[in-house]
């Protein structure tokens, strides 16, 4: 089995037994995260909107090349206050095309004997908009079959660099990236990806970059990725230097919060 990961433009490149999909300086990949809240009474209402209605909207900005793909997440472990239940994630490689592109003559083409304005008054009514962000992506490890990271359940970590050593991406993507390019190879994981914060921006933020496992099964979560993957990956390490790379990832950045998301849709190729 191999891996990737790539430059966006598909070029590949060899690290470890995988292939690492890796930014590049003139390619770009972002996400769309969108973060919604549904009351309790809504709830079956704000999924018929997302699931019935929009998604054959997202079906078709797919086929035209507008979004990479569509993913579709609800919250299945967060904090006690999480103000967000359901999340949406659109994937681009066209920064332009990010903000709602030709959306109202896709509505039309999908739905041309629909009163536009009713179709985004039920879709606001439905659900709050907690808050949107843009990532770019770093680095996606992934089978080479695969065009985006997929899984039945993901672990978002949302990490802040301020004020660490400023190796975070070094020690994500060469320390760690192994160790995910093993644990995918033993089916740990379906795929893992690292995502820098692009807005909001400023110091208001209470995180600057994240990485997420991407789970096929979820009792896969239980299975750490600690001293015995890192053998495996770095067979020319000893203890002591895998453990000194341990502590300097630990003094690179700070975890703000892990969240566990399930996916309930999607849209786009595997």
């Amino acid at each position: 089995m191999k891996f990737y990961l790539t430059f966006f433009s598909l070029v590949l490149i060899f690290f470890f037994p995988a292939q690492l999909f890796s930014q590049s300086s003139g390619d770009a990949l972002y996400i769309k995260v969108d973060y919604m809240k549904a009351s309790p009474e809504n709830i079956s209402n704000y999924l018929e909107v997302e699931q019935e209605l929009w998604k054959p909207i997202h079906q078709l900005r797919y086929e035209e090349g507008i979004i990479l793909g569509w993913r579709f997440y609800s919250v299945f472990v967060g904090e006690p206050d999480v103000p967000y239940n359901y999340i949406a994630v659109n994937f681009f490689d066209d920064f332009e095309k990010i903000d709602y592109y030709r959306l109202n003559d896709l509505v039309r083409e999908v739905y041309p004997d629909k009163d536009l304005a009713e179709f985004y008054d039920r879709t606001r009514s439905s659900r709050e908009v907690v808050r949107t962000e843009i990532w770019q992506i770093n680095g996606i490890i992934q089978d080479e079959a695969q065009h985006l990271p997929l899984g039945s359940y993901i672990t978002k970590n949302f990490f802040d660099a301020r004020g660490g050593s400023g190796e975070h991406e070094e020690m994500e993507l060469d320390f760690w990236g192994s160790i995910h390019e093993v644990r995918v190879a033993e089916d740990i994981l379906n795929s893992w990806a690292m995502y820098t914060l692009y807005y909001p921006a400023g110091d208001a933020r209470h995180y600057t970059y994240s990485t997420v496992d991407y789970y096929d099964n979820l009792g896969d979560l239980t299975i750490g990725a600690g001293i015995d993957l890192a053998r495996i990956a770095h067979p020319e390490m000893s203890d002591d230097e895998l453990n000194e790379l341990f502590s300097r990832t630990a003094s690179s950045r700070s975890l703000f919060k892990t969240e566990i998301w399930k996916l309930e849709d999607r849209v786009g190729a595997n």
